[in-house]
């Protein structure tokens, strides 16, 4: 399947001296929060600090767009902008000990977006995909395969979808192998006649 919406994003590399971002200063959920508005800054978890690591700074689909134009320098600059207002006490240039890398996904020849979107008439492949963690009328030999993720779900590109369909893969991985949900906990699977998706004939 084709996507119909071409999303993307900018990411520098560069190697740093050190896991340059401090583990105290802001809380995971704080910059969950600044994700889509600030670089999501990432370094190497498992790297000691007394290492050399790599930092990795991304700016969501939006900005991107308008960060096409912007040199090397000039997208590096406007990051370390950002990651100064979020950090206000590191000083996150000294760790720099590379040659940034920068790479725009939507400038690259056969950039396809970030995750798909159905166009008209791919109902019926998205309710394969949707649907097929209920095995029971498939033939014997291609159970035992399931499938999870956002693109597997009806709302690509969100958690919620991800979220959804893991559920969906366990509670097919429980079945498969003989398990049962509690009575008073009916899982995705045992709902399925009243919870599936309408199908429409091909």
């Amino acid at each position: 399947m084709q996507s119909r919406v071409r999303r993307g994003s900018t990411r520098w590399w560069s190697r740093a001296s050190s896991p340059c971002w401090p583990r105290s200063s802001r809380s995971a959920s704080s910059l969950l929060l600044l994700r889509r508005r600030r670089p999501e800054p990432t370094c190497s978890a498992t790297t000691p600090r007394s290492r050399p690591s790599s930092a990795c700074p991304t700016r969501g689909p939006d900005d991107s767009l308008k960060w096409l134009p912007l040199s090397v320098t000039e997208r590096v600059e406007v990051m370390l902008g950002s990651l100064r207002e979020i950090y206000p006490g590191v000083d996150v240039r000294r760790h720099i000990i590379g040659d940034p890398v920068t790479v725009s996904w939507e400038a690259e020849p056969h950039f396809m977006g970030a995750f798909k979107a159905n166009l008209p008439g791919h109902y019926r492949y998205q309710h394969r995909l949707f649907t097929h963690f209920v095995q029971d009328s498939l033939p014997e030999r291609h159970r035992g395969l399931f499938l999870a993720g956002d693109d597997v779900s009806w709302t690509a590109g969100w958690a919620e979808g991800a979220v959804q369909t893991a559920l969906n893969a366990v509670w097919g991985v429980l079945h498969h192998f003989g398990g049962e949900t509690h009575p008073a906990n009916p899982g995705p699977g045992d709902s399925f006649d009243d919870l599936a998706p309408i199908t429409l004939p091909d």
